[in-house]
């Protein structure tokens, strides 16, 4: 049998045990409460670049000297071995390109477009941008890893640079361009570049993207060398005065693969501005309901081309081949010195801050491709952003609209591709004969060509999601919402008349009206409205200066009494402003069968028109379910059919349905309480729908009243108490022990 003081010791260190156990328990279930309700700080913050923990410079395997670029990359290889593996399966590399949504099989190396026309049979000229080495010609070998270029992406000197005509590859020896410029290319030290290689930044993307199309800012209309080091007025983000964002910021990169292309923007996959901002970046209800139509780029991009640097608007190929006396092309420059006219390439436009054009986009871009039959009588589109009003995921986007009149086969029906560049006698700026350059441009090509040629307008999109303005500088109201000039074209972008009618009414304020005249102001209609006029003056109308003709308009250029005034109740008057209701009425029972505005509110007052001893308006229709409600719990509690049917955090409450968060707003802490209102005299009084608490608000409330359920102390303290408590008691019973046995107990022990 246990003795009682062993028995006694077993007990000590089990409290112990116990007291531990569960100060760990009880820490954790705190620390777990508590995070369930975590403050999110609502600015988004920037990626932390991470910092190079190896020193470059000490590897052995780059101190050269390196006789070619492709030492280089054998040399990174040594330790980066999977790196160009990874950059082999990247658009970078292949600039191909299958989207699976529209079947399409697209990239720079087979795609047309409508400024150089097409890689193929011009890759020395084209492919100064690839990342990779060697790419002159359709036999390139896409397999040989050492042709990854590791310095483009990875330079930090700024002193590496492809050559403008060298097929991806830097020069080894100094060489003039372009001719006769005075301008000399000398070979990059290749052992300092490798020494010194960092992570990407604005530069080394830039030294490909700012210049596509061959030029600065010739192609994208929001990519151009001013974002290296640009204003936080040009871009908020980019700027170091911003957020300092690099482009894998919001381009994030994983082993190599770069997220967001222009072949496909689909949201499923790139969340963009969402990945930061979240879905309601607005602390305006109004404003949040436009992000789901309408891009965040579309208010907060109002004009692209914005750094001093034009972009290229036109492209006119059909007026190229003007030559001096010496056979040299034609270049004339306009007075701030940039081409306007070039005997190579034809005629040019440039626009600088220029307003964007509008359409629906959903993020899939459908492309005219090589072969495709085209409509020479009509502008071709070389690309098409896809989506409608009607599609869930598009949104009104700006875009950059390019335009160009380029070559086709009058016969065949379908867009050509020219040999352009190159040292034969097909090139067309050796030659300048059409015919050759694109007999030979197709045959490479593998296209049918007939022989006969002609010239094609075409059209092509840009995406313009770059120079981002502050703030204060996105678009206002009266940018789009006005009948005058605005900047969408709502019929065109599908919106029926009735639709487009409300979308253009935004309404002048009292300070405008004056400036347009003093006789269209209130003041002029107390004369003879003043029931009407008092009513206004203690509206919220009133209160924001919303005056007499932003409701009601004249039929006629005329002064009003010699013109009457048109008097507009419709539902659709009132969502020219208030958005959020007009489009929660539209899908209630009330947009159903047209009881709009003006059925409930006074238009002069606003306020919820009664009838007799109705609490409100509903009542004065719904006469069954007031009769219903009178032996109601609700009722006995003095509640009214608004308090339940506008009482709502989902939306704006004119959809006047009660969900689940409305019952809770009062029931939350006793759900199953049936008789709770009655019994505990609730009583809303004065509180608006907007001034009750939120059910987690309202569930820590009832909890804090209640002096608090839960334990909030840490852990640590917990767990230290359970220490204390069991050291103390086995210290006491041991103590106990030694003192009763005097040492009988220790043998009777042993």
């Amino acid at each position: 049998m246990q003795h009682p003081t062993r028995l006694l010791y077993k007990i000590a260190i089990g409290l112990a045990f116990i007291f531990v156990f569960t100060g760990v328990f009880l820490g954790q279930t705190a620390s777990a409460q508590s995070g369930m309700q975590p403050v999110m700080d609502a600015t988004p913050q920037p990626e932390v670049t991470p910092e190079v923990t190896v020193d470059h410079a000490q590897l052995p395997a780059l101190q050269g000297p390196f006789e070619t670029p492709q030492d280089v990359t054998k040399a990174c290889l040594s330790c980066h071995a999977d790196a160009a593996s990874e950059i082999m399966h990247t658009t970078h590399w292949t600039w191909e390109y299958v989207n699976e949504t529209t079947g399409q099989t697209v990239g720079k190396k087979t795609l047309i477009n409508n400024f150089c026309i097409s890689v193929q049979s011009n890759e020395p000229r084209c492919t100064s941008c690839h990342v990779g080495y060697g790419w002159s010609n359709n036999s390139f070998d896409f397999t040989v890893q050492e042709n990854v270029d590791c310095l483009v992406c990875h330079d930090t000197t700024g002193g590496y640079k492809k050559f403008p005509t060298g097929a991806g590859l830097p020069v080894s020896e100094p060489k003039e361009f372009p001719a006769g410029s005075g301008t000399i290319w000398n070979p990059p030290d290749l052992a300092n570049v490798a020494q010194n290689v960092g992570f990407t930044s604005r530069e080394t993307c830039g030294s490909c993207h700012f210049f596509g199309g061959g030029g600065d800012e010739v192609k994208h209309g929001d990519l151009d060398s001013s974002l290296n080091d640009p204003s936080f007025d040009l871009d908020v983000h980019m700027s170091a005065e911003g957020q300092d964002f690099t482009c894998t910021t919001c381009h994030v990169t994983d082993n190599h693969q770069t997220v967001g292309s222009r072949y496909s923007m689909d949201p499923e996959q790139w969340k963009g501005c969402e990945s930061c901002h979240g879905e309601a970046p607005h602390t305006l209800a109004t404003l949040n309901q436009h992000a789901q139509k309408v891009a965040c780029q579309t208010c907060h991009i109002p004009e692209f081309a914005r750094g001093d640097i034009p972009t290229k608007m036109t492209w006119d190929w059909s007026k190229a081949g003007q030559l001096t006396d010496e056979g040299k092309p034609v270049v004339v420059k306009d007075e701030t010195g940039h081409v306007v006219y070039d005997g190579q390439k034809g005629e040019f436009t440039y626009e600088e801050n220029v307003i964007p054009e509008y359409v629906w986009f959903n993020g899939q871009v459908e492309y005219t491709l090589a072969g495709d039959k085209i409509d020479s009588t009509t502008i071709v589109s070389i690309n098409k952003f896809l989506g409608d009003m009607e599609d869930p995921n598009a949104r009104i986007w700006p875009v950059k609209r390019f335009q160009a009149v380029q070559p086709y086969d009058t016969v065949n029906n379908i867009l050509v591709i020219p040999h352009l560049f190159g040292k034969d006698e097909s090139a067309y700026w050796g030659n300048y004969d059409w015919g050759k350059a694109i007999s030979f441009g197709m045959d490479y090509a593998g296209l049918p060509y007939s022989g006969e040629y002609g010239f094609v307008e075409s059209e092509m999109y840009w995406p313009i999601t770059h120079m981002v303005a502050p703030a204060s500088e996105a678009l206002a109201c009266q940018d789009c919402h006005t009948a005058n000039d605005g900047r969408l074209d709502f019929a065109a972008l599908g919106y029926d008349e009735k639709d487009v009618t409300r979308l253009t009414k935004f309404p002048p304020t009292l300070t405008i009206e004056n400036l347009i005249t003093p006789k269209l102001a209130p003041d002029s209609c107390l004369e003879c409205h003043e029931d009407e006029y008092d009513l206004w003056t203690m509206s919220a109308h009133g209160d924001k200066g919303v005056g007499c003709v932003s409701c009601h308009k004249l039929e006629t250029a005329g002064e009003h009494p010699e013109q009457p005034f048109t008097m507009e109740k419709s539902a659709e008057t009132c969502g020219a402003c208030h958005l959020n209701e007009y489009n929660d009425w539209k899908t209630s029972a009330h947009g159903t069968v047209n009881v709009d505005c003006a059925s409930c509110h006074n238009p002069h007052s606003q306020h919820i028109m009664t009838i007799g001893e109705n609490k409100t308006a509903c009542e004065t229709c719904h006469t069954d379910e007031k009769d219903d409600a009178q032996h109601s719990t609700h009722t006995a509690a003095g509640l009214s059919c608004t308090d339940c049917h506008k009482n709502t955090d989902m939306n704006t409450g004119h959809t006047f349905e009660v969900g689940s968060d409305t019952c809770l707003k009062c029931h939350a802490g006793e759900i199953h309480s049936t008789d709770l209102m009655v019994n505990a005299g609730v009583d809303l009084g004065e509180t608006s729908v907007e001034e009750m608490p939120a059910t987690e608000e309202a569930a820590q409330t009832k909890s804090e009243a209640q002096g608090g359920a839960g334990i909030a102390l840490p852990a640590w303290s917990l767990v230290l108490g359970g220490v204390l408590i069991g050291g103390i008691l086995y210290w006491l019973l041991s103590t106990n022990r030694l003192s009763s046995t005097n040492g009988k107990g220790k043998k009777e022990d042993e």
